[in-house]
């Protein structure tokens, strides 16, 4: 598995986007040796969608699987690997602030996947999809949570008028359809509130054409061509995922159990962080713990966060030192609040966090912008010492066997040595166990 690796690079002052750049292939190496580095990567193509005066209205953002401009896989795979992305890494960045559009499939609405994106999304609803009395429902739904909706590559199909009724936006393919089609449409879309789009629009006199014919917006290589963004990719043990869909599907859930499975899940536990820190939820009060940050997301959207993430990890492979590391502090510090006076819970939390800085490729300040902590857990992320950082100072000394400042700290806390020691070899068992559950289960037999 790759190590734990950048919620998005830094760049231009925001956590946003790079663009992907294809490593240059060395002489006498293989073709596909470049694109084996891919599998360290997260990719996202971006293309605008201009108004009539050429100016940005959003952008339409694309998955996609490697270096080039292209996505492997099947429209569901895209669809989750996009919520995946924008839970976990966000895509305000990329948007800067307006409206992004993200292709949805009819699984993705109909399970409600999407509702785990930002309201500032805009649904496309893939032409593929009948709508059918399922899928309205759905879509109705969606929208009264506060979610746009457009219709990608519209055509007259039968049973169509319901779901135009819902739409927000229209767009239509200038490749697919010619101008005694798109005289069609538009008479059938005679009344409807949404915005046209004119979508595969590549020459100057397409563009004059589609604004004489009554679209409002447009999107196409006349603009410009759909750049590739990369993001290191953020690893996942993936070993617990089984067990978390498993405990949430049982009748009566046992939040104690999915919080402790949920805790050897870095990056799981930082998606719910974020989740519960978007808009939908309105949380006035900093969250102190993965279970409480758990309860504000309720059973429901923290089902479809899981299995969406065990969907899109399911070739997750075994974690490295990096990870225990950080399993490993998380639990030490947790171990050490009798003695610090901080809540357990908050102090794990806080050890999941510190590594941040150094494990990300993102100041950290940027990071804890995003999440809803109290403001003396952020203010020990950015290097200041308080009680939130106690234990944490008392295991830098210990990792680094400066025993003099170890038996200062120790001491002041009313702690042995020996229990340090103890707390130190418990916390790096647990970690190494809860990074790799199969070790544990071997261990059990």
């Amino acid at each position: 598995m790759n190590t734990l690796s950048s919620i998005w690079r830094k760049h231009k002052q925001t956590i946003g986007f790079i663009p992907a750049i294809a490593p240059e292939v060395t002489p006498g190496t293989e073709p596909h040796s470049a694109h084996e580095t891919s599998d360290e990567w997260r990719f996202i193509a971006r293309q605008a969608i201009f108004d009539a005066s050429k100016k940005v209205f959003g952008y339409e953002l694309l998955a996609r699987s490697g270096w080039e401009n292209r996505f492997i896989g099947d429209s569901d795979s895209a669809t989750r690997k996009m919520i995946s992305d924008g839970v976990l890494y966000g895509f305000e960045g990329l948007t800067r602030g307006k409206r992004g559009f993200i292709n949805c499939t009819r699984e993705s609405l109909v399970e409600g996947l999407v509702t785990l994106l930002p309201k500032l999304t805009v649904l496309e609803v893939l032409e593929t999809i009948v709508p059918d009395n399922e899928v309205i429902s759905a879509v109705q739904h969606i929208k009264e949570l506060g979610y746009q909706i457009a219709l990608d590559d519209f055509r007259i199909s039968p049973n169509m008028d319901k779901l135009v009724a819902l739409a927000d936006f229209v767009k239509v393919d200038f490749r697919l359809s010619g101008a005694a089609e798109r005289r069609e449409i538009l008479a059938y879309l005679k009344g409807s509130k949404a915005t046209l789009i004119a979508e595969k629009i590549e020459t100057e006199e397409e563009f004059k054409t589609a604004a004489e014919e009554g679209f409002d917006m447009f999107q196409g290589y006349f603009f410009c061509h759909p750049t590739v963004y990369m993001a290191k990719r953020a690893p996942a043990t993936g070993k617990n995922y089984f067990r978390l869909f498993a405990a949430l599907s049982q009748r009566d859930l046992d939040f104690a159990n999915v919080a402790n499975l949920l805790k050897s899940e870095v990056t799981l536990c930082y998606q719910l962080l974020r989740l519960v820190n978007s808009a939908a939820f309105g949380i006035s009060q900093p969250v102190r713990s993965v279970e409480s940050a758990l309860a504000l997301a309720g059973e429901d959207q923290f089902r479809k966060l899981v299995l969406n993430a065990l969907a899109v990890e399911t070739c997750a492979k075994h974690p490295e030192e990096l990870l225990i590391r950080v399993l490993q502090r998380a639990r030490f510090l947790e171990l050490m609040s009798p003695y610090t006076g901080e809540a357990p819970q908050e102090q794990y939390l806080f050890g999941l966090l510190s590594l941040m800085s150094d494990v990300l490729e993102s100041p950290i300040q940027d990071m804890i912008r995003t999440l809803p902590l109290r403001l003396e857990v952020k203010q020990a992320l950015t290097g200041e010492s308080n009680n939130v950082t106690t234990a944490l100072h008392l295991l830098e000394c210990y990792e680094e066997g400066d025993w003099a400042s170890c038996l200062e700290k120790s001491t002041a806390l009313g702690i042995s040595e020996s229990k340090v020691t103890h707390f130190y070899e418990e916390s790096l068992q647990w970690a190494e166990m809860a990074a790799a559950p199969e070790a544990k289960e071997a261990a059990r037999a």
